[in-house]
């Protein structure tokens, strides 16, 4: 017992007197460990009775990141089990088993800076591996005595734990943790009956002393390897350059230290993360398209004189009139191609004429644009000579015509009743054919102009009358729309 005490007194002196406890400067730790072995298998659970035996242990570990450990755990325990048998007499229990383990864990720490900082005092911790097992076992059993029997096998291993930190290099454990052997036979009796259903399982309730060996270092709270007396920048974040103050650099002097600062060469601006915005609208150069020209946003910093939603620099027609629907080029969307753009164009599905708002022509548009009065060419009895009102008037239709080569004009002639059927059905289609005669001769095709004639079948007026009769001597046209081929 006297040297058990000097053991322990010697890994709290040393704990002591070093300076760092285990982290990411300091990653090896060394441990020494005291408790209590308890069994539970197919006799009796004997756990957390602490009355059963005694484990002593060590181990080693190494820091891998600020939540895990690697540890390799040996202990040695002489677990001490007698019960009169949860079976009930005349089963019963006295062995004495002696263990020797060894474990590779993981180590997941709770003080990690995610969950607790890593300078926190008080730190659970998990622990979690596998490793090897060799018992020797003696005593006696309902089956009668056994004697030094001893197994190898695998086992599983698992606990949970406290530490307490004494000093930046020392910490003290409570620790709980369960063993559990692949077999079945260290209590001495694993017979195949039915009321044997629970291996043997060991329980380890220890108290340990963790120590991490170190020089001390002079204190650098931030690490950026200037020393916290001559640090004028005391809580630099890790990682950033820093002067020989200790102060982070700021190399274009711009007032935006260079690891906020998304341009440290170049001389920016504090909402722009420390890049520059040249022409002052509001967009960082390197996001800009034209950083020499004040724009808009949503150019990506170029300007829209005429604010068609096209930039400048892509525009064709820079100077397209506010509210125009324009293309990608900036320039009027014209979907019929008739040179007329959307905006302005009644009918911007039809090819059409600026007189009309860009609808095209019809029959009745071109009768009023040309004044013709639609009034029938008239002549005198038994002839088919034009009178002046019949000139003026095909003149006008030539005219029209001339100017639209998508219509054209039928001619329907008449007589009188005066004379026979066929006299007059001849002289009507004289009459027809010199008004067709007219409009060749002023240029237009004779497939733009169709002939008709009913002699006296189709009187306007009242034959028996002089004045009807000189009604019905004529010649009435209609303009028409040609068929498009």
């Amino acid at each position: 017992m006297t040297k058990r005490i000097l053991v322990l007194a010697t890994v709290l002196l040393l704990g002591i007197t070093a300076s760092f406890a285990q982290n990411a400067d300091n990653k090896w730790g060394v441990g020494l460990h005291f408790g209590v072995m308890e069994y539970n298998g197919d006799y009796s659970n004997q756990f957390y009775s602490f009355g059963q035996g005694y484990a002593v242990g060590a181990s080693v570990a190494r820091y891998l990141n600020p939540s895990f450990d690697l540890m390799g755990h040996y202990f040695y325990d002489m677990s001490h089990a007698h019960d009169a048998g949860r079976l009930g007499a005349p089963t019963w229990v006295n062995f004495k088993a002696h263990m020797y383990n060894l474990n590779l864990l993981a180590k997941y720490k709770f003080n990690n800076g995610y969950i607790l900082s890593e300078d926190a005092i008080l730190a659970p911790y998990l622990l979690a591996g596998l490793g090897g097992n060799q018992s020797i076992s003696s005593g006696e059993n309902a089956d009668g005595p056994f004697t030094d029997e001893k197994l190898l096998a695998l086992n599983l291993y698992g606990g949970v734990g406290l530490n307490l930190r004494v000093s930046r290099a020392v910490s003290v454990s409570v620790q709980s943790s369960l063993m559990a052997p692949m077999t079945d036979k260290i209590d001495g009796w694993a017979p195949d009956v039915e009321q044997n259903k629970t291996n043997d399982v060991f329980l380890e309730n220890s108290v340990g002393v963790y120590i991490t060996p170190g020089k001390a270092k002079k204190k650098d709270a931030d690490g950026d390897g200037v020393v916290d007396k001559l640090d004028k920048c005391p809580n630099t974040p890790a990682g950033v350059p820093v002067d020989a103050n200790g102060c982070p650099l700021d190399t274009d002097q711009d007032g935006v230290l260079d690891y906020q600062d998304e341009c440290p060469t170049v001389a920016g601006m504090k909402e722009f993360n420390g890049c520059p915005d040249t022409d002052r609208d509001g967009i960082q150069d390197k996001l800009d398209e034209c950083p020499d020209v004040f724009g808009i946003a949503a150019l990506k910093g170029c300007p829209d004189a005429d604010g068609d939603g096209v930039a400048d620099k892509d525009d064709r027609c820079p100077n397209t009139p506010k509210g125009y629907k324009v293309d990608r080029f900036g320039c009027p969307v014209d979907a019929d191609r008739d040179g007329i753009p959307d905006s302005e164009d009644a009918c911007p599905d039809k090819v059409g004429v600026s007189e009309l708002k860009g609808c095209p022509f019809d029959v009745q548009t071109i009768i009023a644009k040309y004044q013709i009065s639609m009034k029938p060419l008239y002549f005198d009895f038994d002839s088919y000579k034009l009178q002046p009102e019949g000139i003026e008037t095909l003149e006008k239709i030539a005219k029209a015509l001339s100017n639209h080569s998508d219509f054209g004009v039928q001619f329907d002639g008449h007589a009188d009743y005066i004379g026979s059927e066929d006299y007059n059905l001849k002289l009507s289609e004289s009459r027809a054919n010199t008004a067709k005669g007219y409009l060749m001769n002023k240029g237009l095709s004779a497939e733009r102009i169709r002939l008709q004639y009913f002699g006296e079948t189709k009187p306007a007026q009242n034959n028996k009358t002089k004045e009807g009769r000189a009604l019905n001597r004529r010649v009435e046209y209609n303009l028409y729309e040609m068929d498009k081929k």
